[in-house]
Formats: C-alpha cells, sequence, structure tokens
C-alpha cells in the first residue's frame, strides 16, 4: 500500500487560500501592503504546505511548529513587514481566526458538494482539462464576501464595547487620575512631530495645569479664535495646534499641551508614554461621564 501525494495541486490550491487569507486579514486589521507582496507570501505558505505533504510521516510537533508557526510568521514578515512582538502575535491569532470561519465554508463546500469528486478525478489524471477551474473559481468568490461579512459583524460587536482604562496625566510635577477611552475613530497627528494625539476635556487639564498654563491655553485659544496672541517665550514650546475635521465642520484647529508623561494601566500591564500632546476640547466627551480621555490607539 502507498500513498500518492500531488504537490502541485497542494500548492496551487494552498497559494489560493492563502491569498485570500491575508487580503481578508489586511482589509480586517487595516494592514498596509501590495500585490507582489502577498503574492510572494501566499506563494511561500503554498511552499510550506507543499513540502510538508511530501513527509506525511513528519513528527506531529515538527509539522504543527512548522506550519503553524514557522510558517504563519514568515507570511506575514512578508506581506506586512516587520512587526513587534505583540503586534506579530495578534496578526497570527487573527490570521487563524480568519483561518477558522473560512475552513468552516471550504470543509462544508468540500463534503456536501461535488468539490470532492472533482479533486479526485483531477488528482487521477494528468491531463489539466478534467479540473472545472469554473467551480474553484465560484468556491472563491462565494469564500471572500461570506467571511468577509462574518469578520464585518464580529469587529461591529467588539466597536460596541467600550475599552476604557485607568489614565493618568503628569504636567510640570503634577498629576491627576481620569478614565480613558480607546477610541478606534481618533485619528489626530502632530502636524509638525507626526505623533499621536490624545483628546482631553478642558475642566480635566484645568485641575491638573498650574495658573500660567492655565493662562497660556486661554491665550492660545482666542489666538485660533483671530484675536492677538501674547505668550511666554519659555512656555509656549509646550503648546500644539492639532488640525482636525469633523461632522459638521470640514476643518477647525484645537489648542494642545504637550503632557510630560501619560500612564495607562490596562489590567495587565502599564503602558507609560513620555511626551504625549494633548488636544483639548471645551464639551464633555462622555454624556455619563464614563471617561474623560479619548486615548489614540497608538498610545496602547
Amino acid at each position: 500500500m502507498y500513498l500518492e501525494i500531488y504537490p502541485d495541486i497542494i500548492f496551487i490550491l494552498n497559494f489560493f487560500i492563502d491569498f485570500i487569507l491575508l487580503f481578508l486579514l489586511k482589509k480586517v486589521n487595516r494592514k498596509t501592503s501590495n500585490v507582489k507582496k502577498m503574492i510572494g507570501a501566499s506563494a511561500l505558505g503554498a511552499a510550506f504546505a507543499a513540502v510538508a505533504s511530501i513527509f506525511p510521516w513528519m513528527n506531529i510537533v515538527i509539522r504543527f511548529v512548522f506550519m503553524n508557526v514557522v510558517a504563519a510568521v514568515i507570511m506575514l514578515r512578508l506581506a506586512f513587514g516587520r512587526m513587534k512582538r505583540m503586534e506579530m502575535l495578534k496578526q497570527v491569532i487573527a490570521l487563524y481566526l480568519i483561518t477558522y470561519f473560512a475552513g468552516g465554508m471550504i470543509n462544508s463546500i468540500y463534503y456536501y458538494t461535488n468539490f470532492r469528486e472533482t479533486l479526485i478525478n483531477f488528482g487521477n489524471s494528468f491531463v489539466l482539462s478534467n479540473l472545472k477551474w469554473n467551480i474553484i473559481i465560484i468556491v472563491m468568490l462565494c469564500l471572500v464576501p461570506t467571511t468577509y461579512l462574518i469578520l464585518w459583524i464580529l469587529r461591529w460587536y467588539q466597536s460596541e464595547r467600550k475599552e476604557t482604562y485607568d489614565v493618568e496625566l503628569f504636567y510640570d510635577n503634577q498629576s491627576i487620575h481620569t478614565k480613558g477611552l480607546m477610541d478606534s475613530g481618533n485619528c489626530l497627528y502632530d502636524p509638525i512631530f507626526k505623533k499621536p494625539v490624545m483628546v482631553v476635556e478642558n475642566v480635566l487639564i484645568k485641575d491638573l495645569l498650574p495658573a500660567w498654563a492655565c493662562s497660556e491655553l486661554d491665550a492660545a485659544k482666542k489666538c485660533v479664535e483671530g484675536n492677538e496672541f501674547n505668550f511666554d517665550d519659555n512656555h509656549v514650546l509646550h503648546l500644539r495646534f492639532i488640525p482636525y475635521q469633523s461632522i459638521g465642520k470640514a476643518k477647525g484647529i484645537m489648542v494642545g499641551l504637550m503632557l510630560d508623561k501619560v500612564l495607562i494601566n490596562t489590567g495587565k500591564e502599564t503602558i507609560c508614554n513620555e511626551k504625549v500632546t494633548a488636544a483639548i476640547c471645551d464639551n464633555h466627551l462622555s454624556t455619563n461621564d464614563d471617561y474623560h480621555v479619548l486615548l489614540h490607539k497608538e498610545l496602547i
């Protein structure tokens, strides 16, 4: 008794599946990549699968590490570039969650349609014309929107859950404790230093700042409104002017302040960010006073 293996078929099928999975991962997590990188990563993943198929007697632990760890990390590194360890771990987990949903659909198609017989017939023949490529194309076209819909529902569900953290702001040897919301819609950046910007309520920042800093902020706000700005040369370097856009207002300017340090307690660890720009908001950020700070995703 012997086992016939067709590495070329395994490579082709895994190439298309890997490309779809990477494409979905790119869309869901909004990663940056291009077609060449994704094709290269998909080809590499398919090559890993083809090599593993040649050695069916390979130790199960070695196979798991080879296919589920090494291959996944190299594919993600090639497709999306260098990432930190925690970010890479998140992307690997996201990739396998996508694979889980996509695999369920493929498994259903394979066992409950004629697709299985088509593959068997193809494996028993050297003539490529015996394979109905239109079936493969239809399966792939159905797989993408269905999986994308499932992941969109999961992301929508997660977006409804508010992620709030304990936050401590530091400025001029003073500190204040508050609650911060992880706001995925906060896309503010310092236009000069290109660093992420958090949003802080004016009432909260006034409790943190000394009198001279409050005066500078008030003067800067009047400057934005078109009045003359009289400032202290020693303090002006702490001020920032942050452009923004919102519904009902095409363009605007928020006055910001460079905080000395921001501590964010996630429950598992305390993240320290130094020299963080805080844009000052005159309105309440939460109707129920659940939080008073909008955190930028890059601060966590």
